[in-house]
């Protein structure tokens, strides 16, 4: 092999290298997040959950926020962001349908560009958006964390009413 094609294998192994650290990493100034209707984003619920929360998150660094801050968290650009003590969506009832990620009940919704996610089986609602294309590894990471932290409960009562959130 010759020096040149050698030395033209180590450049282009080094810029994907580079690349992908820039991709998982990004430098991105402070975030605001736009206002949820949080009511239990006060309680020790989301303050312990809050407590746990990584500086990283399945590759993607923390991100500085601006604004209305509280039981709110966010990685990476575009932003994984986790909002805890939100208010049941219309669509979580008894019969909908439930994702089990590392043992926490999960709830679907999906919107153009992006999927939230509601924990429905703790004492609080947590909410966890992913932009297109951010792959399993959040959810997992924070269904872990969310598992490790919260008490599992009932979604539902024997009476076929969901059970609120307390807090």
């Amino acid at each position: 092999m010759s020096l040149a094609l050698v030395l033209t294998v180590v450049v282009i192994a080094l810029v994907a290298v580079l690349a992908g650290r820039a991709e998982r990493h990004p430098v991105s100034g402070p975030l605001a997040i736009p206002l949820v209707d949080q009511p239990a984003a006060a309680t020790a619920s989301c303050r312990t959950l809050d407590d746990a929360l990584s500086d990283d998150l399945a590759g993607l660094a923390r991100r500085q926020l601006v604004g209305q801050t509280e039981g709110v968290a966010a990685w990476g650009d575009p932003a994984v962001v986790l909002r805890c003590g939100v208010t049941d969506p219309r669509e979580l009832t008894c019969s909908a349908a439930l994702v089990d990620v590392s043992r926490v009940q999960w709830l679907q919704l999906s919107d153009i560009g992006q999927t939230t996610y509601l924990a429905v089986d703790r004492p609080v609602r947590i909410a966890l958006t992913l932009p297109d294309g951010t792959g399993t590894g959040a959810i997992q990471e924070i269904s872990a964390v969310v598992d490790q932290v919260l008490p599992a409960r009932s979604v539902c009562d024997g009476h076929g009413s969901v059970v609120p959130a307390r807090g």
